[in-house]
């Protein structure tokens, strides 16, 4: 048996992928009997673009973290490290910037996308699409108490 083929089986056996069942259950993100305008495909470009940057600089924030706990004071490892965070940092900075900024120049340049790359509308979709893709709801905050309203142990308190 050759060495990439044990690796093979020996990686999907370790992988589960008992997730992918779930996740398709709960719910697609392109309804195939709706019809879609480009406003509708391009805010929900945006919206998955910034959702992904934003987990992206999360992970970068977290690995460069990690790659600072395990530097040891050396200064050669802690440079990369705190790079990283500065990066992914800065990153999420012009996010944020652009999500502010693009509706205000596509209005002053008369393009007509601004109603739907508002920040409102951007962080609207993106909820969604989470809601979508790791499941869960927005009309509940713990086991079922609606979002607003206290837990009935929390007069115990």
């Amino acid at each position: 048996m050759s060495l990439r083929l044990v690796l093979l089986s020996y990686s999907t056996w370790i992988m589960d992928f008992s997730f992918i069942q779930s996740a398709s259950a709960a719910g697609s993100i392109i309804d195939p009997s709706g019809s879609y305008t480009p406003a509708d495909i391009i805010r929900v470009w945006v919206s998955l673009v910034v959702l992904v940057a934003w987990l992206c600089s999360i992970l970068f924030i977290v690995w460069g973290g990690l790659m600072l706990i395990l530097s040891g004071g050396k200064d050669e490892k802690v440079k990369p490290a705190i790079n990283s965070i500065r990066y992914a940092v800065i990153g999420i900075i012009v996010i944020v910037i652009a999500i502010f900024v693009a509706p205000k120049v596509s209005e002053m340049l008369g393009l007509g996308t601004h109603q739907y790359l508002s920040p409102q509308n951007i962080f609207n979709t993106i909820k969604v699409l989470m809601n979508q893709i790791f499941g869960g709801g927005t009309d509940t905050y713990y086991n079922g108490v609606p979002s607003g309203a206290l837990p009935s142990w929390f007069s115990d308190l």
